[in-house]
């Protein structure tokens, strides 16, 4: 009896010496903490965007953003330019996420070709900018198929009408974008994407309505030196514009 009673305690003992353990154990994970503000940094090859190549040269990239606690809202700048001086961009932008639904607007500004470009210039005839209004939903299956709508509503999307004046477009870009492998470091996609502007055959994207953006992308997670640097490819074809290009982006941090 005296025999069993020890054994019982020691059992005892044991039992509440590991749930201490497991408790310490719990108490020294890391805890990730809210950060609201945050930076990141692209390298790029060239800048491909919607079928367009709008940089040759490679480029530098960076997004500076405040992020809601729950993750739903975003807003923030994103700006870049090339190695060559010759392409430079300031943009705005806000997002909200829920679930596999986003919304977002931006203020585009490449003002490479506008020497003189005025930030605050918002004329049909002279503005840098255009503002680009987004929804995208990703229908959840094994193999996520994401579907986007864009569409300029202002700004430097512009054509004449019969009465020869200068009226917006409103050109749309519409995008497929399917996931074919995904794995733990690396996920291959296909995409396919269309401008056009409703009762008009030339667009921002084209001078008719096409597919301008098409192709391939692979996204790996290298590491180097025990750091770990996402990157990207992307193969493109632009029917529209008849070119291909092939983009590398490496995230820095």
């Amino acid at each position: 009896m005296k025999t069993f009673l020890n054994a019982g305690l020691l059992a005892a003992c044991l039992t509440i010496v590991c749930l201490n353990g497991n408790a310490q154990d719990k108490d020294s994970l890391p805890v990730k903490k809210y950060q609201p503000f945050n930076v990141n940094l692209q390298v790029r090859s060239l800048y491909l965007w919607r079928g367009f190549k709008v940089s040759n040269a490679p480029i530098t990239d960076v997004d500076m953003y405040y992020i809601s606690k729950d993750g739903h809202f975003q807003a923030g700048f994103w700006g870049g330019a090339s190695f060559t001086g010759d392409y430079k961009e300031f943009d705005y932008y806000v997002k909200y996420t829920a679930g596999n639904f986003s919304a977002a607007i931006w203020d585009i500004n490449n003002f490479s070709n506008y020497p003189n470009a005025n930030i605050f210039d918002y004329s049909k005839d002279s503005t840098s900018h255009f503002i680009d209004v987004g929804v995208a939903y990703k229908i959840p299956m094994k193999l996520p198929l994401t579907v986007s709508w864009n569409t300029i509503i202002l700004g430097r999307d512009t054509y004449r009408n019969k009465n020869g004046d200068l009226t917006n477009a409103y050109s749309h870009y519409v995008q497929l974008d399917q996931a074919l492998y995904i794995a733990d470091t690396y996920n291959v996609h296909a995409f396919v994407g269309g401008g056009f502007a409703f009762g008009l055959q030339k667009n921002f994207y084209g001078d008719h309505p096409n597919v301008v953006n098409a192709g391939i992308t692979v996204n790996k997670d290298l590491t180097v030196f025990k750091y770990h640097i996402p990157v990207s490819a992307t193969a493109m074809l632009s029917p529209e514009h008849k070119y291909g290009a092939l983009q590398l982006i490496a995230n820095i941090f």
